[in-house]
């Protein structure tokens, strides 16, 4: 948490692309004494959720966010009073802290107010009350009937037994439409949209896909077991490729920032990894390429079960120069990634599958897999992504990292 004052919480940056912050849950009340460094709010932007510990002891003054509510950047989110605060100071930053927080009133509506345009009164009209019977109303749930289009014949229109068996014998009733579901785009959801959909309007996306040979790489993977007694993820051996490939092709580890392409000095691999709410995080290992095999098959155990659990912090999401996307583990076989905002490329991977392969005119069994460069063609020409993309498929193929 970034503060500036000793009693005021803002919202902070998470991430260097957010623009807003949510909070998604108080976990003290207004007016709750709480401790120094004692958990109060937990905070989330599109990439990770952070819990704001107490930069003070003291009272819960007043909290200004709603859960669930998002505001900019360094927003004032709630204040905390220590004992000696006098009730004049205190007033004057809530009154502060309100007055930042408030929407801008629309022209229009300042012009109404002025009397420049009239307002038109909304009229709200509350829907009539269908009489029926509760035993009607189970027969026409049971046959699935629109009682708006049923007269009723029992005492003021009311809708009755009756009513229901002689539409079901007319056979005159269409069947009542089931409501639809919709889920509101707000939070975290409502980032990520912004975002992939800046991203793609943004980077003109192109993607070229090849198969690989995936043998070696089931190879690689039983050997290390075999020798360390720890499971192998693919997604090591993955960032191994890839990071062999950005060396040679650095113009793949770049970013651009309007007229000027920036070369990325460090190779910092970002891992998509489903998170424990059912979303992807991408913690970002720094670095990559200075890793051997076996710290970065430690690292991605550990990231994954933060991942998991939601409890990535922020420097371990920040920074990233390339991202990669397995979805193997969901039997994905190919797919087309979004980029990363501000990344030149994403290798999208899927899953492992035995296929017959031709091989010296034969017909043979092998583990095969899907690979998927999504690039930002502004920077690169497809016959340099393809060359990349072909580096990465032989280094899968071939290599044997020292453990």
């Amino acid at each position: 948490m970034r503060v500036i004052s000793t009693k005021i919480l803002f919202m902070p940056r998470l991430d260097e692309e957010q623009e807003n912050g949510m909070v998604v849950e108080w976990l003290k009340a207004q007016g709750d004494t709480v401790t120094q460094g004692e958990e109060i709010v937990e905070v989330m932007s599109e990439k990770v959720s952070f819990i704001v510990e107490s930069p003070i002891t003291g009272i819960i003054h007043k909290i200004f966010v709603k859960e669930a509510e998002e505001v900019p950047i360094g927003k004032t989110i709630a204040i905390i009073s220590e004992v000696e605060d006098s009730s004049d100071a205190l007033e004057k930053a809530v009154k502060e802290a309100e007055e930042k927080l408030k929407i801008e009133v629309p022209i229009v509506a300042e012009r109404e107010e002025k009397g420049v345009i009239k307002k038109e009164e909304e009229v709200k009209v509350k829907p009539e009350r269908i009489k029926i019977s509760p035993i009607a109303k189970r027969l026409a749930k049971e046959h699935e009937l629109d009682i708006t289009q049923i007269e009723g014949t029992g005492p003021g229109g009311r809708i009755v037994k009756e009513d229901i068996l002689r539409v079901i014998d007319q056979g005159t009733i269409m069947p009542a439409v089931p409501e639809e579901e919709r889920i509101q785009l707000t939070g975290v959801r409502k980032i990520i949209a912004e975002r992939m959909t800046q991203s793609y309007r943004t980077a003109p996306h192109v993607t070229v896909m090849m198969e690989a040979d995936a043998s070696n790489m089931v190879k690689l993977r039983k050997e290390f077991e075999e020798k360390t007694r720890l499971r192998l993820s693919y997604n090591a051996i993955l960032i191994k490729a890839v990071t062999d490939a950005l060396q040679a092709y650095k113009i793949f580890n770049s970013t651009i920032e309007e007229n000027e392409i920036r070369i990325n000095p460090n190779i910092n691999v970002g891992l998509a990894i489903a998170r424990g709410d059912g979303g992807l995080i991408v913690p970002v290992i720094p670095n990559a390429d200075m890793k051997s095999l076996k710290e970065l098959n430690t690292i991605i155990e550990d990231l994954v079960e933060k991942a998991r659990q939601n409890k990535l912090s922020i420097s371990e999401v920040r920074g990233g120069t390339f991202t990669i996307s397995n979805l193997g583990m969901f039997d994905v076989d190919e797919f087309t990634p979004i980029l990363t905002p501000q990344q030149t490329a994403l290798l999208g991977v899927g899953r492992i599958a035995k296929k017959p392969i031709v091989v010296d005119e034969g017909i043979v069994i092998k583990p095969m897999t899907k690979l998927s460069l999504s690039f930002d063609h502004r920077v690169v020409d497809g016959a340099l992504a393809a060359q990349f993309l072909r580096s990465i498929k032989r280094t899968l193929e071939t290599f044997t990292p020292i453990l």
